[in-house]
């Protein structure tokens, strides 16, 4: 090895020059760049050579340069001989398993690493050189960035010089995000804000933008950018151009965010560009805030005072600002409204009066002069499609003949939205019927695309073919992305996923929701977000409701049977990918199966339990996993049940001796956490949404007994229940905690029982004022009789 390495760097290039970074190179690839793009940050804002050579190693061309790259890093030919078989390992895992074999005791996430024999712990400290290149390079896949990657940058942090520290928190929170890792992503969060930075503007404005590559919107991100925010204003630091573009990410911001950022503008006296103007613009047309989007329609005219294009194909912005505020509008008469009032303002030959000055808008020095094309192109026409879509009030027909009248040739996009309105009216076939159509076109199928004509078929009751859909166009886990192929893979995300299950879940087919969570992150690398564990607590209750009837109360009697249940509870989650197909079509069934061709929902065993315990189990593992501190456990229930069901008589301990209320205690079950104490589900953070749906499964389920414990554990992790949440806990509590009123009078009257108990509790928590109202209450009352209802 020492050879070869003194062979390689002989045959380097001596001479010692400035060179591109490997990203520079690369600007036509439309892949991304990555981790990459902070080195070259790193390196042109301090110069330090460590940066450079961490590029030299990966980049083919750079290798010439090697031995001037080690030589100015101070890395001498017998440390990269040393450590030269740890960095070519293919992934950071099983460079941390060789890093544990010799004595660093690095503990991964399966397991505590023992020193191999003649190591000890004590170890030489590694080089950051090493960690950086593990850290920038060989994290592939979620697995790696919540385990090998966490334990390896915690374990070097301590040895770090304070300069190697802020990069690799702004790198590990970079993977963390791109893998949306939101419970391991909050300790990094804090140990950023507390750990001293070499310079802490530029790092801060790093750290926000890694924080960025967060794939979906969530009150969660929002909140831990708002810290980052709130500890830079402490500390009078400056967000960069860049870093605002990067936080107004549609993908990513939140519009509570959208409207704080303005308000930072407004306070640091930053003057948005016109990209800063187009992505405000784009934020609040896409939620429906139509007036906040008009004032940045006007900045955007306004800032740019240049005559229309002569080439109207030509890209301008305020084109671009015109189709982004037709779509704002939610019906079709006020986007018609706005085009002709557009097309007066551009024919005119007086310009606009001009808009009083608002903070963090240009201000506006002459007049406001707009412009638009003489013919709309497919982006306008697109847009109004789309607004039209959206409004129910224009008929099928008439949609459909919008369409096929256009002008210009129809791209995909435009297939898309009209496939997306004619499921938004229910007419699944003629959704099936259009997008049949668009799969046989030249266009490119996108991920967009894609998820339509998943939920066409399966709405229309072919969820086989839409599970072939997805195995025929999507990026498989593994695929090399290199080799061509027809159709071009579409990396499918959590977004087309859940589309998917509702679907599923609409069609009364549960059974196949629980059936993909177990498997799409094999088949898909697809993991569930919050919205997905919405999704799986909702299909449970249908379940529930689905076996509560005399044909699925045979169907639980037969899996029960002690003869049948070791064959049925045999099943176990594979990790072959072929074994994971054969299961999904198994519950699916095709035209062609073995066994009686397409199938409905059959009452079945998840992981040895049934649907409602499966789901309760789920919800747990994510409620504590996210709870780190531990402080769960020692949560007791603000209230008791007096009986076990609403079905029970509210009377029937009247002459018992035992008529005193039943707390419920909690018991942990052994892998509420992972084997190292880790979230099961590092990519949910326990939503209210998904407490309301967890409070409905036990209240339909007969657990109402359980929920005062759920609502304790909320208020612990200081999540705020809705008006919902709270109206619909005290209905299904109300069921179990009031007796008969002889009952209520020798255990102190109305005013003291259990429900009146929980309601103090709640006043306690969340204010007089948003106590559900007997209205409100009465309102839940009548859904809850709906939820019991059978499922047709």
């Amino acid at each position: 090895m020492q050879k070869f390495a003194y062979r390689f760097a002989k045959n380097a290039s001596r001479i010692s020059c400035t060179r591109l970074f490997s990203t520079s190179l690369r600007r036509n690839d439309t892949r991304s760049i990555g981790a990459r793009q902070y080195v070259e940050s790193f390196y042109k804002e301090k110069q330090n050579p460590i940066w450079m050579l961490l590029d030299t190693l990966k980049s083919p061309a750079g290798r010439l340069h090697l031995e001037g790259a080690l030589v100015e890093s101070r890395v001498s030919i017998e440390e990269f001989t040393q450590w030269r078989p740890i960095i070519i390992h293919n992934d950071i895992e099983t460079a941390v398993a060789s890093l544990n074999a010799l004595g660093y005791c690095i503990h991964t996430s399966t397991e505590e690493s023992t020193p191999s024999a003649g190591h000890s712990h004590s170890a030489k400290p590694m080089p950051s050189w090493v960690v950086l290149y593990l850290v920038v390079y060989k994290v592939r896949t979620v697995s790696h960035a919540k385990g090998p990657l966490l334990d390896l940058v915690y374990h070097h942090l301590e040895t770090a010089s304070p300069e190697m520290q802020g990069p690799l928190l702004i790198l590990t929170a970079y993977h963390l995000a791109r893998y949306n890792l939101l419970i391991p992503l909050r300790r990094v969060v804090d140990t950023f804000l507390n750990t001293p930075l070499s310079d802490q503007e530029r790092q801060f404005n790093l750290f926000l933008q890694a924080l960025s590559s967060l794939p979906f919107r969530s009150v969660e991100n929002a909140n831990s950018v708002v810290s980052i925010l709130k500890a830079m204003e402490s500390r009078q630091l400056k967000l960069r151009a860049q870093t605002y573009q990067a936080l107004l990410n549609d993908r990513f911001v939140t519009l509570q965010l959208t409207k704080f950022l303005h308000t930072r503008m407004v306070q640091e006296g930053f003057v948005p560009s016109a990209a800063h103007l187009e992505s405000f613009l784009r934020v609040f047309s896409k939620n429906g805030a139509i007036h906040e989007a008009r004032k940045y329609f006007t900045a955007i005219h306004a800032t740019n005072k240049d005559p229309p294009p002569e080439d109207e194909s030509t890209v301008d912005p305020r084109y671009r600002a015109n189709t982004l505020m037709l779509n704002a509008h939610d019906d079709r008469a006020s986007a018609f409204a706005f085009l002709r009032r557009l097309a007066q303002l551009s024919a005119s030959p007086d310009p606009a009066p001009p808009r009083p000055a608002t903070p963090a808008l240009p201000t506006q020095r002459r007049e406001v002069r707009f412009i638009s094309r003489a013919k709309d192109d497919v982006y306008d026409q697109t847009a109004a499609l789309h607004v039209a879509a959206n409004d129910l009030s224009t008929s099928t027909h008439r949609l459909i003949q919008a369409f096929l009248k256009m002008s210009a040739k129809p791209t995909v996009a435009t297939h898309t939205v009209l496939i997306r309105g004619l499921l938004f009216r229910k007419e699944f076939h003629k959704a099936e019927v259009f997008w049949t159509k668009l799969s046989k076109s030249s266009l490119v199928m996108d991920k967009e695309a894609l998820t339509s004509g998943i939920q066409a078929f399966t709405r229309n009751g072919k969820p086989h073919v839409a599970f072939k859909l997805l195995e025929k166009y999507s990026l498989k886990p593994g695929q090399n992305v290199k080799v061509p192929v027809m159709p071009p893979p579409i990396s499918i995300t959590t977004v087309s996923m859940n589309e998917y299950l509702v679907s599923l879940k609409r069609i009364s087919r549960p059974d196949a929701v629980f059936r993909l969570w177990d498997y799409m992150g094999v088949l898909y690398d697809v993991y569930p977000n919050a919205v997905t564990l919405s999704i799986l607590l909702q299909s449970a209750r249908l379940a529930n409701t689905l076996d509560d009837s005399l044909s699925g109360a045979i169907a639980k009697i037969r899996l029960f049977n002690p003869l049948k249940m070791k064959k049925t509870r045999a099943h176990s989650i594979s990790g072959q990918r072929e074994e994971a197909v054969g299961a999904i079509l198994d519950v699916l069934g095709t035209p062609t199966h073995a066994h009686g061709g397409l199938r409905t929902y059959t009452s079945s065993i998840w992981r040895g339990q049934v649907p409602l315990e499966f789901a309760r189990k789920v919800f747990l593992q994510a409620l504590f996993g996210m709870d780190t501190d531990g402080r769960l456990f020692a949560v007791s229930s603000p209230a008791s049940a007096t009986r076990e069901s609403y079905e029970d008589d509210a009377s029937s301990s009247i002459g018992l001796p035992d008529i005193g209320p039943k707390k419920y205690v909690f018991a942990p079950f052994p892998d509420l956490l992972t084997p190292a104490g880790r979230s099961h589900y590092p990519q949910i953070v326990v939503t209210n949404a998904n407490c309301f749906n967890y409070i409905t499964l036990l209240g339909v389920s007969g657990r109402a007994g359980e929920i005062p414990l759920v609502l304790a554990w909320m208020r612990a992790l200081g999540l705020q229940p809705s008006e919902s949440t709270l109206a619909v806990a005290l209905v299904f509590w109300s069921e179990v905690s009031v007796q008969a009123p002889l009952v209520e009078r020798w255990t102190g009257g109305p005013e003291k029982n259990e429900y009146a108990k929980l309601v103090d509790w709640i006043r306690e928590w969340v204010g007089e004022k948003r106590l559900p109202h007997e209205r409100t209450l009465q309102k839940w009352r009548g859904i809850v009789v709906s939820m019991r209802k059978p499922a047709r």
